[in-house]
């Protein structure tokens, strides 16, 4: 089973990915974080598989939770956030600077088929992200 945690500050979302991912017959939420610093607490303490991390929250933005994370705790992460396509081409680059591996947009009020794009996108970027080891220091 592929551990994901979850980190989003909207509760909305937070259901929306865990529905999307639980479906999915490999992959186990393992916890959800509503801001940055409680989810560089919970990738110490649950050690996920992967993470899906939205980019703007209380306390710690998902940048800072990114860099955080992966200079303590290396993890890989998805973003998944609402930011449009032009805004992902243009902070991509920032985010994979910081340590994120893969970009999806959240799952929100879309057709049918722009949900089924971005659920099977989703779940794919999970999975691959999870295979990728990294040493904990």
């Amino acid at each position: 089973m592929i551990k994901v945690l979850i980190v989003d500050d909207s509760a909305t979302a937070r259901q929306a990915i865990a529905a999307i991912l639980k479906a999915a017959p490999d992959m186990e939420i393992v916890g959800e974080a509503t801001d940055g610093l409680e989810a560089v607490q919970l990738t110490a303490e649950l050690k996920p598989d992967a993470i899906t991390m939205d980019l703007y929250m209380p306390v710690m933005n998902g940048y800072l939770a990114t860099r955080v994370i992966m200079a303590k705790t290396p993890t890989p992460i998805v973003v998944v956030t609402t930011i449009n396509q032009q805004e992902i081409i243009q902070h991509g680059l920032e985010l994979l600077i910081a340590g994120a591996l893969e970009i999806v947009q959240t799952p929100s009020n879309l057709s049918a088929h722009g949900f089924e794009t971005i659920r099977a996108e989703l779940v794919a970027k999970v999975r691959a992200v999870a295979q990728i080891k990294f040493e904990h220091a």
